[in-house]
């Protein structure tokens, strides 16, 4: 693709990372989806200048133009994202309805992260949204992929029960479900990959907090979050690339 292209590619990822952002932050809270777009805090509905990806954010320096409340991160982050996935999706899957597929399931996947961001919650009816569409994909992709992403969410699931079932307090039940849904994506060859990526992500961002005191060891982390772009950046690496770099970080 013409860099032009993968440009103007990039300015729809940010239209639809917004959009993605406010289900993100609606769903959860049974918030209708159509509605106008408002504050959360003082309810305050948002004029067009409030709503440009990543500028408002900028403009407004993360503070509610009527309240002055703080905005989330987690929405110029999920524009952002979504701005890099549109165009590396199509890259890597072409425009055809493998690609169209994988992009929705992305989609689906930048809403998990900002749902457990925002809320701490994984709601069941995206990861099952999710699972529709990743079944489809994998009945398109034929039989031999529809069996290894059978066997993947088994491993996935098994993997993540059996943590909970050692330590109840160290993930929740959504962040179980959705490491299944992972597995059955990436399929039993790269399920371990995307979760191995998932963790050393979470260790990466959980360290440092800790080791300043920002972090408590209890403390409750959004793993959603990190599976999601464990998943997404295994989605679009080359494997045996990627376990190379994985074993060199585990020794």
């Amino acid at each position: 693709m013409p860099l032009q292209n993968d440009f103007f590619l990039a300015l729809m990822g940010l239209c639809f990372g917004s959009f993605l952002a406010a289900l993100a932050s609606r769903l959860p809270a049974g918030v209708p989806v159509t509605g106008r777009s408002h504050c959360p805090n003082c309810q305050a509905q948002l004029g067009f200048t409030e709503l440009i990806p990543v500028l408002s954010f900028v403009l407004l320096r993360g503070r509610c133009k009527h309240c002055g409340a703080r905005i989330s991160p987690a929405y110029p982050t999920l524009e952002l994202a979504t701005a890099v996935i549109v165009p590396a999706f199509l890259h890597r899957y072409g425009m055809g309805a493998e690609g169209a597929l994988n992009l929705i399931i992305a989609f689906h996947f930048v809403v998990l992260a900002g749902s457990d961001w925002l809320y701490g919650i994984l709601p069941d009816r995206i990861l099952a949204s999710l699972s529709c569409f990743t079944l489809l994909l994998k009945l398109l992709s034929g039989h031999k992929a529809f069996w290894s992403g059978l066997a993947g969410g088994l491993l996935g699931f098994s993997f993540l029960y059996a943590v909970i079932l050692l330590r109840p307090d160290a993930i929740g039940a959504g962040d179980v479900k959705m490491a299944g849904v992972v597995g059955l994506y990436m399929g039993a060859s790269r399920v371990f990959p995307a979760l191995g990526l998932s963790f050393v992500l979470a260790a990466a961002y959980a360290l440092p907090l800790l080791a300043l005191g920002k972090k408590k060891p209890h403390d409750v982390l959004p793993l959603g979050v990190f599976l999601s772009a464990g998943s997404l950046i295994v989605s679009l690496a080359q494997l045996p690339q990627l376990s190379a770099i994985l074993l060199d970080l585990g020794g």
